[in-house]
């Protein structure tokens, strides 16, 4: 035999064949598949089987004879999939204790309750101070983790929460769920925060409140879950909502299959990713305070804090005094002004370092950071990591590397 073709015998070995099996209709599971490729790309030598005209099948699978499997845990013959030995597989999707006990392989999931208080965090920084959950018919205990952590990040702050949850429990139609949402909405104190559960209901919530006269964002403002571009943009006026970093799921999900692949058993059997940050559009972009000092000066912190600015140049711009500055700001955002101006600035940190190639030092010098060093004594203090390491684990892929 000629080297040549031995050779080539050789790298057909090395290819793995992986079943990717997803509900394509699905903007989380098409967020999935863009991490998958993202990690194929850059790290192994796969061919991808799947048909994305088509629902999985146990039949098509059989057909596919793969190497390695990643699978949602919401397909209907997740039961199925679970009972195959002797494949590597890697589920994603959101859990619940009846999955976590039937599944047999390890999970890429969302940390849930961080998606409640993201979105608490977005509403209390805008200056909202009255707040309301909407779980449509959900009944799935991720839906009710979203609101626990939406609710738990409020009452810490000293705040509660109105919860609604639908009169039926089955499936709903869309006139009648935009009915019920209409009186429950009408009901809702002025400058109120809505969170609801995923961008479907969301925007449902938007067409109520067009119905009801209700105006968004400056009577309610709403954030959606999955930023589904799709339906985002379809809402009037645009929907707001969080990014739960599913692109970064499928990045994973397909690095432990090829750990698996390689015989690594050491992989926690759930592997939870944090959401990314909230998408403002318009439903949400308002913000809300009495003070019309703080309202000033916050809105020249948004915008000048990378400059950068010192808590001085925000008194000088609006004439207050070290301690009135300071007395209306903890009234009014529980923050000093350098608490806030350091907020911003690691906002803009943490967007740089998750979707850019650029350095740490030139990260640090276009948020405001003096150098590096004290950018990562901050970093360090306000998450537990230094930059480098929040870069390798939130990161959408391609940064990451």
């Amino acid at each position: 035999m000629s080297k040549s073709h031995t050779s080539s015998t050789k790298q057909k070995e090395n290819v793995k064949r992986i079943a990717l099996l997803l509900e394509s209709d699905m903007a989380f599971d098409r967020a999935i598949a863009r991490g998958v490729g993202d990690y194929i790309r850059n790290h192994s030598d796969w061919v991808i089987l799947m048909d994305p005209m088509t629902q999985p099948t146990m039949e098509s699978l059989q057909h596919w004879n793969p190497d390695g499997i990643i699978t949602s845990v919401h397909l209907p013959q997740i039961d199925e999939i679970a009972k195959i030995k002797d494949i590597p597989t890697i589920g994603f999707g959101s859990l619940s204790e009846k999955l976590k006990a039937e599944l047999n392989f390890p999970i890429v999931t969302s940390d849930q309750k961080a998606i409640g208080r993201i979105a608490a965090q977005h509403f209390i920084n805008n200056g909202l101070r009255e707040f309301a959950f909407c779980g449509g018919n959900e009944t799935a205990p991720w839906c009710a983790e979203r609101c626990e952590g939406f609710v738990q990040e409020l009452n810490k702050n000293g705040f509660s929460c109105d919860v609604y949850e639908s009169k039926n429990k089955g499936s709903t139609n869309m006139p009648d769920a935009i009915q019920e949402l209409g009186g429950w909405l009408s009901k809702l104190p002025k400058n109120c925060g809505v969170l609801v559960f995923f961008d479907g209901w969301a925007r449902w919530v938007l067409d109520a409140c067009v119905i009801h006269n209700i105006k968004v964002p400056h009577e309610l403002s709403v954030i959606g879950v999955d930023n589904d571009r799709w339906l985002c943009e379809l809402s009037q006026p645009k929907l707001s909502s969080i990014n739960v970093n599913a692109t970064n799921a499928g990045y994973t999900a397909a690095k432990l299959l090829d750990q698996l692949l390689k015989d690594d058993s050491s992989i926690p059997p759930i592997n939870y990713i944090l959401p990314d940050s909230v998408v403002v559009r318009d439903s949400s972009d308002y913000t809300v305070f009495d003070d019309p000092e703080v309202s000033f000066a916050l809105r020249y912190i948004k915008e000048h804090a990378c400059d950068p600015i010192t808590p001085a140049d925000v008194l000088e711009i609006t004439g207050m005094s070290n301690s009135t500055g300071y007395r209306k700001f903890k009234k009014a955002i529980g923050r000093s002004i350098h608490n806030e101006i350091q907020r911003v600035q690691m906002d803009r940190v943490k967007k740089l370092l998750t979707t850019t190639n650029f350095n740490i030092k030139s990260i640090a010098g276009m948020s405001g950071f003096e150098n590096v060093r004290y950018l990562t004594q901050v970093f360090r203090d306000q998450t537990n990591q230094t930059p480098t390491q929040y870069r390798r684990t939130q990161s959408s892929p391609e940064v990451s590397n």
